[in-house]
């Protein structure tokens, strides 16, 4: 993903969060809101239960991933994946396959 394409500002989380439609799974939670831009803003967020930094990292690059195959950049939203301590790296095909369907579960109620 491209530094335009993401949501880094904590306050920006937050207003997404707290006004955004929610899609939830065992392992992830996607947030969204509509935005005036042309392209989407996607922030992911990894919290301190989920493992130590390097465990972190790993599951940041490995949803981030998973986001390119979902095809995101031309709706305009902006959305942000919470992963779960539940999810386990070693997982991967699985999970990867929950998060596309959350994905695409948002992409129909944006439409």
């Amino acid at each position: 993903m491209k530094k335009i394409n993401t949501v880094k500002a904590h306050r920006e989380f937050d207003r997404i969060i707290r006004h955004g439609h929610a899609i939830k799974s065992p392992h992830f939670a996607v947030y969204h809101v509509p935005s005036s831009l042309e392209h989407a803003r996607i922030g992911i967020s990894v919290g301190k239960k989920n493992g130590i930094a390097v465990k972190r990292v790993r599951i940041k690059r490995q949803v981030r991933a998973m986001i390119a195959k979902a095809d995101l950049l031309p709706l305009k939203v902006d959305a942000i994946v919470v992963v779960r301590p539940s999810y386990d790296p070693d997982q991967y095909p699985g999970l990867e396959e929950e998060l596309l369907l959350s994905l695409t579960r948002m992409k129909e109620t944006i439409h």
